[in-house]
């Protein structure tokens, strides 16, 4: 095959065959050349380049090349506008009827390849045309990252003769004629950018999200259609290079309705962002005064201290701090769970208000929600139409700067939002081998990523959060975590992980040195470019002053287990006593959903003897239907939290609120008292948190039962002929590690009721339960706990991507495994896999209803046009679905019990299970058999089994 030079495509060479076709889909019969989708491309990764990105990726990604940032864009959008070139073949053009006479040979041999892996097989050998060394890693890393715009990235191509093209299946001179005619013609429009210097495999996987980007943003049919009016009289250099500069003139208006650009945030003292704090506290002070002179580049900031100390504020004023010195301005916060991330989502737009106020309104940003349920929550989704929800603002009503767009609520868009508060499993989806983890990793390289709750990761999202900080120290990405209760160990590795990335990739200086102990309550900064840990104590030896609290009274409390399930009625006589008389306002925290459900039942039971002077009683867990759920959260928040103190809507005549672990998390709650079972004791601390919480602000009315914050743990009831730590009910253990109950009950019970400070006994709590070996009762539970760690980190390995060193030459390790896996098991929790339910309900004649009444009617098809569900008959059905954890019961369902079939062309519908239940002529809802359990849906307890 002759070489072409540079020059080539200005010295007349071949035209470019404007029949050759990339998109007919949508097009109402017409196709879109190949050559203009490829010139939108490039063009949409030039502006993209130019407008999106952030200036620390740009600066990022230029160095890694070795070059300026106007040359790495340029090269960038030539290497976007060649990621379809394999659709230049035969067996992707005659998928549709297009006359290819004048384009003889090139007929499909053997099993059909994807367009994508064409580009990546023919690219490497043809990119000397325009200056690229033939051996050289840039070549061969942009071809394979071209070869991976769909998701997966293929190995480098091998051929074994003189003629690699023709053995790889590039025989015919013609074709060949085209596809080089098409190279030069993207090379000359992007300016024909040379070779860069380097490319290595993490800068490569980034710019490949790139690419994906500003592939799907040009993708989009409306963009077609409209260029489809104006497209070039003919396939020279000249009119393409016209065709280029029109696309990049269109393309910032995707960008604008798309909601991609950046939301930036002016420098701001701490007490400027956030002028409702009238003092900051110790812990705000101290991260104002010293951390500025340490962030002068990526970095690494860990805060850790008690519940209720302003660790969120801190968090963001932290992010403005380290995106300012990175050249990040985007951030996204990660939570623990869905209802966790809902919460903050509506207070960091809240932030996002006051600080860009000024801001140009014309050109929006969307503040992405991101978990599976985001699409129900109102603030982010608005119920009339994605983009134009409306915020009241002095009497008027205005555009919301930061509502959702519908292009980017599109699957796996979100994280391309500037700011974004999702689930943790959002960012960690960006390490497992699955496809498209690139653009998780592009979106999240250019801004701060804050990581809530550090300490809420078993060992197995611990190993994935490992290497997700890898990747991001190696991408100058800066962290911050937050903890209340993190054992030193975890905080280590975590802190250890993002230096690894930073400096055994780039610098390969030696190990990182163990973090010293951590600073409680405090911080420390790891600076990824020199490897150096500062704590808060290295620069401020006074330590930090926290909000005074009573200390925290802790009493054990033992009740017998019968039949192996816990019997608590004595004990929550005994204990909630006191509130019946005296009012006040308790929780009781239950183990699992059923037990909740119990208590429920003891309580109401025991409430009802009472009359008119009963306590209020709540019942909050994680089986109630999405819609109830939400309002039974938003009652007792409302009820119990600061605001409800403030404004008098606290119950003074006694409220009890029997809970699961979903109040341990970012529920501003404040209760009299905390009744509990026995969990590890970061847990137990984490519940505390939620007693007495807002002391210091002298909103809250106490009981005179009240004396100070108290803490009673229920625990099994020693078997007084027995030896060793007591029986834990099954139940309890197959949430928790029983060594981790039985270390916590001898800590506990060595303590002898001594009082817990807040914050001075927190960490050596947090560590001895781990650490101090006279704790272990039951060295056989102890192994046992070590042996799932172990299981559990190596299951995380195998569906983890690789080390960044791995990669350095080659993305194939990112998608790949070295044995046969579905990529929808791969997963960023253990065993957390669940499906959503929908109860209907059955009356006497056989019609089936949506609600207990039998009023509103199962739809057999949507209200759309052709019977097609719409997003709101969607929102409407899964807001009155339960999730429930996966297990046999599932494999045993009939096909009776899936969705109708006119369902299951709806995303958000197919894979729903829906379960009857039967209502007697009298209104009696009878439980229904399913599975190999029985179902019911109670209206004040949530799904019974």
């Amino acid at each position: 095959m002759p070489e072409h030079d540079p020059a080539d495509g200005k010295r007349g060479a071949p035209s470019v065959d404007l029949r050759f076709w990339a998109k007919e889909r949508g097009l109402r019969g017409k196709v879109y050349p190949l050559a203009c989708h490829s010139l939108d491309t490039a063009a949409a990764a030039l502006v993209l380049w130019r407008e999106y990105l952030s200036p620390g990726l740009r600066k990022t990604i230029a160095s890694a090349m070795e070059t300026d940032e106007e040359h790495a864009g340029r090269c960038i959008a030539f290497w976007a506008g060649l990621h379809d070139i394999g659709k230049l073949t035969r067996e992707f053009q005659q998928q549709i009827a297009v006359d290819l006479s004048d384009y003889p040979g090139e007929e499909l041999s053997g099993e059909r390849r994807s367009h994508a892996a064409a580009t990546g097989q023919w690219l490497p050998f043809v990119l000397s045309s325009v200056g690229y060394p033939p051996t050289g890693q840039a070549a061969w890393l942009a071809a394979q990252l071209l070869g991976g715009h769909h998701g997966r990235f293929h190995e480098h191509p091998t051929a074994h003769s003189r003629s690699p093209l023709v053995e790889l299946g590039f025989s015919s001179a013609r074709w060949e004629e085209q596809r080089r005619a098409l190279l030069h013609a993207v090379f000359d429009a992007t300016g024909c950018p040379g070779a860069p210097d380097m490319l290595d495999g993490p800068t490569a996987a980034v710019v490949c999200g790139l690419v994906i980007l500003a592939d799907w943003l040009v993708s989009q049919e409306d963009f077609i259609l409209e260029r489809l009016g104006s497209l070039p009289a003919d396939g020279s250099v000249s009119a393409l290079r016209t065709h280029f500069e029109e696309s990049q003139r269109r393309v910032p208006a995707l960008l604008d309705a798309a909601g991609l650009r950046p939301i930036t945030v002016p420098p701001a003292t701490f007490a400027k962002s956030f002028p409702h704090i009238d003092e900051p506290n110790g812990l705000q002070t101290s991260l104002a005064e010293h951390l500025p002179s340490l962030c002068t580049g990526p970095g690494l900031v860990l805060i850790t201290a008690p519940m209720g100390e302003g660790k969120t504020e801190a968090a963001y004023h932290v992010a403005d701090l380290l995106g300012a010195a990175t050249g990040r301005p985007g951030r996204f916060l990660a939570l623990p769970t869905t209802a966790t991330a809902d919460q903050m989502h509506s207070r960091f737009k809240e932030y996002a208000r006051h600080r860009t106020k000024g801001t140009d309104p014309a050109r929006p940003s969307t503040l992405a929600l991101l978990h599976s349920m985001a699409w129900l929550n109102p603030d982010y989704a608005p119920a009339d139409a994605p983009g134009v929800s409306t915020v009241l603002s002095d009497g008027a009503d205005h555009r919301d700067p930061f509502a959702a767009t519908e292009w980017l609520m599109g699957r796996k868009r979100g994280l391309l939002a500037s700011w974004a508060v999702g689930t943790i499993d959002q960012a960690l989806m960006a390490v497992l081998r699955a496809k498209h983890n690139a653009l998780r990793l592009f979106g999240l390289a250019g801004k701060v990523v804050v990581v809530d709750e550090a300490h809420a990761v078993d060992p197995y999202m611990q190993l994935l959060l490992e290497q997700l900080l890898r990747w991001l120290g190696t991408l100058d990405t800066p962290v911050v975590l937050l903890s209340a209760t993190l054992h030193h160990s975890i905080a280590n590795s975590l802190v250890k992980a993002y230096l690894e990335g930073a400096r055994g990739y780039r610098w390969r200086r030696s190990e990182p040195q163990p973090v010293p102990e951590v600073s409680y309550p405090g911080w420390l900064h790891a600076d990824a470019r020199t490897g150096k840990v500062t704590r808060s104590a290295d620069v401020d030896p006074v330590p930090i002053t926290t909000t005074p609290r009573e200390p925290l009274a802790v009493r054990l409390v033992d009740i017998p287990v019968r039949n192996g399930s816990p019997d608590r009625s004595e004990a929550l006589r005994r204990e909630l006593t006191p509130l019946l008389e005296g009012g006040g306002c308790a929780a009781v925290i239950c183990t699992t959903v059923a037990e909740a459900q119990e208590v429920y039942d003891l309580l109401a039971g025991w409430f009802a003897e009472r009359g008119g002077n009963a306590p209020e009683l709540h019942l909050l867990h994680s089986r109630f239907p999405n819609r109830q759920r939400t309002e039974i959260t938003e009652t007792v928040v409302d009820l119990f939290g600061k605001d409800g103190a403030k404004h008098g809507k606290r119950p003074t005549h006694g409220a009890v609120l029997v809970a699961t672990q979903v109040v341990e998390q970012s529920l501003d709650l404040d209760l009299d008292l905390m009744v509990s079972d026995i969990a590890p004791v970061s847990l137990l601390l984490q519940r505390a948190g939620r007693c007495w919480r807002h002391e210091h602000l002298d909103v809250v009315e106490r009981p005179a039962w009240a004396e100070r914050p108290e803490l009673v743990v229920l625990t099994p009831e020693q078997d007084a002929e027995a030896d060793g730590p007591p029986r834990f009910p099954r139940s309890w253990q197959a949430v928790y590690p029983l060594s981790l109950l039985q270390r916590t009950h001898a800590l506990l019970r060595r303590r002898d009721g001594e009082p817990v400070r807040i914050p001075e006994d927190v960490q050596s709590l947090v560590d001895d339960v781990y650490d101090d070996d006279s704790l272990a009762e039951d060295l056989d539970a102890d192994l046992e706990r070590m042996g799932d760690e172990l299981a559990k980190r190596g299951l995380a390995r195998n569906a983890v991507i690789p080390d960044v060193d791995e990669v350095e030459d080659s993305l194939h390790g990112l998608t790949q495994f070295d044995f046969d896996v579905d990529e929808h098991l791969l997963a960023t929790r253990f065993g957390a896999g669940s499906v959503r339910v929908l109860c209907y309900y059955v009356d006497a004649a056989g019609q089936r209803w949506l609600d207990r009444d039998c009023t509103v009617e199962l739809p057999e098809k949507g209200t759309g046009q052709g019977g097609r569900f719409t997003v709101a008959d969607c929102r409407d059905l899964v807001a009155r679905t339960v999730p429930v954890r996966m297990g046999l019961w599932f494999d045993r369902l009939s096909e009776a019990y899936r969705s109708p079939e006119a369902w299951r062309e709806s995303f958000h519908l197919r894979d729903l299970v829906l379960i009857p239940q039967q209502v007697t002529e009298e209104g009696t809802v009878l439980p229904t058999e399913a599975g190999g359990r029985e179902w019911l849906l109670d209206p004040r307890k949530g799904l019974v089994f």
